[in-house]
This record gives structure tokens, C-alpha cells and sequence, in this order.
């Protein structure tokens, strides 16, 4: 079977929604349930943080989490200035 340019513009659609559905209904569940993950999802959740929140700046604990990210950052530039 052979096919006309609009059929491989299709299939190639096709083929792109399949790969997110794949990722969104599959990949990204199977991620949230691992421990890690879990551990970070509940402390968001007793922090108040709604992780589909856009701007998380605009939160009060987001000032101790980037005192604690520019912290590691600079602890890492260290190690490796050593």
C-alpha cells in the first residue's frame, strides 16, 4: 500500500498522538507511583503547593526553595572548584 502525501501527513499524526497518549496515559502514571516521586508529590501537597499551579513564585515557601536551590547550586561550583 502506498501512500499519497496527504495519507503520510496522517500517519505521521497519527503516530505523534499515539507517542503522547503513550507518555500521558502510561509513562508519566507509572512515574508518579514510583516512591520517589510520591514523597515529592506529598510534600508539595503539605506545603500547599499545587504542582499545576503556573507561577510559583508568586507562593511563600518558593523563597525557601530557592534559598536551598542557590545553596546546593553553590555547594556543587564549590566541589567541583576544589
Amino acid at each position: 500500500m502506498i501512500l499519497s502525501g496527504n495519507g503520510k501527513k496522517w500517519v505521521a499524526l497519527l503516530a505523534a498522538t499515539a507517542a503522547v497518549a503513550c507518555v500521558w496515559l502510561v509513562v508519566l502514571p507509572a512515574y508518579a507511583r514510583r516512591p520517589a516521586m510520591r514523597e515529592h508529590l506529598q510534600w508539595l501537597d503539605d506545603q500547599g503547593i499545587d504542582p499545576s499551579a503556573m507561577y510559583y513564585t508568586e507562593l511563600e515557601v518558593m523563597e525557601e526553595i530557592l534559598a536551598r536551590q542557590r545553596s546546593e547550586q553553590l555547594a556543587r561550583e564549590f566541589r567541583r572548584g576544589k
